[in-house]
């Protein structure tokens, strides 16, 4: 027992009586919410059964009127003073029965429904407003979707695992946004990547490369050297990278799928990788087939991709024609882009007297 403001209060003093006060309020909740589910359920069901509700709800306002009146003609009104009398007495019809309506049914959707119908007969009325109206619809949403993936390509979703880390390299010359390295240059970095984890080098466009057997076909083959895939995150989801042997110029022809090409050329079968195709004439190995999600960096198109195939002893000569590239390289955990430079800007200052004028 406790004293409190001068009253005796009893307090729940064993373990039990504490017991039952929480079963009593979990009690509590589990029918408010049954009331609310069985609520929900016979407003869904009135959905339904409207018209039979409503010949209920016309046959029990009759009877509660002809009650009234009968009461009304035994107080002495003639039988029309008495049926006025109770339909004031009672009030509106029409108001009780869009009250009882909005209380039986889910007023919102049957709401929606009305609009649905009238909206459709409408339409129907003006086929051509009709075909104008879908038409113009039909644009809009193929045109916001076509945006909306190059935006979720390009802006929103990461190309590449741990894109934070990637990073472009070269020489930059004058009215141009875009790095470049000439090919004899990147032969001699990329044994010399102290900041990098990886480096690797693509050819900036795609060229044209035709598949000559059966049904021949004009595609866009792109170029990379064998770290590329390794150096972006990239793993086929059939078959293989290339390895150093093949990424030489004298090596037997080697080739991934782009998995667009996978599909529609090849029917997406599972067996391709091992095959040999023939490419621009050339007897061609399918080594793997890349994932739908593969972006080449520089955004050339790539049916499929080939190894760079650079060839070692590339003559660094100021007269000697130069292959250009785009070089990449993801940098070490840790490696701040600010120290890259500065380890690599001996180099740099020695690949300006080689650069071309």
């Amino acid at each position: 027992m406790s004293l409190l403001a001068g009253r005796h209060v009893s307090i729940p003093s064993s373990r039990s009586a504490m017991n039952e006060i929480k079963w009593h309020r979990l009690l509590g909740k589990e029918r408010a919410v049954m009331n609310r589910l069985l609520i929900l359920f016979n407003r869904l069901r009135s959905l339904f059964r409207k018209r039979r509700l409503d010949e209920d709800l016309d046959a029990e306002l009759r009877a509660h009127l002809d009650a009234l009146t009968e009461a009304n003609i035994r107080r002495g009104m003639s039988p029309e003073d008495a049926r006025f009398a109770a339909r004031r007495e009672f009030g509106g019809l029409e108001q009780t029965k869009a009250l009882y309506r909005d209380q039986r049914g889910l007023p919102f959707l049957e709401t929606l429904l009305q609009d649905l119908r009238f909206a459709v007969r409408m339409l129907r009325k003006s086929p051509g407003f009709t075909a104008v109206a879908v038409l113009t619809l039909a644009l809009g949403i193929g045109a916001n979707t076509a945006i909306f993936s190059v935006v979720d390509a390009v802006l929103l979703r990461a190309l590449y695992p741990q894109d934070e880390r990637l990073v472009s390299f070269g020489v930059m010359a004058p009215f141009d946004s875009r790095e470049f390295m000439l090919a004899a240059d990147y032969v001699d970095w990329r044994g010399r990547q102290a900041p990098f984890e990886a480096t690797t080098a693509v050819y900036p466009g795609s060229v044209d490369c035709d598949l000559t057997e059966q049904n021949p076909a004009r595609l866009s083959c792109g170029q990379a050297d064998a770290s590329f895939l390794p150096a972006f995150g990239i793993q086929p989801i059939l078959g293989r990278n290339f390895t150093r042997e093949e990424d030489h110029p004298k090596a037997p022809r080697a080739a991934l799928l782009s998995y667009g090409l996978w599909r529609s050329r090849f029917a997406g079968d599972p067996q391709i990788v091992g095959k040999n195709v023939s490419l621009d004439g050339h007897s061609t190995l399918i080594i793997g087939v890349l994932p739908a999600s593969f972006e080449m960096p520089t955004l050339a198109r790539a049916d499929l991709l080939l190894p760079l195939a650079l060839n070692e002893s590339t003559d660094r000569g100021p007269n000697t024609r130069q292959l250009f590239l785009r070089a990449f390289a993801r940098l070490k955990p840790g490696v701040t882009t600010a120290q890259a430079a500065a380890a690599l800007e001996p180099l740099f200052q020695d690949s300006l007297n080689y650069v071309p004028p």
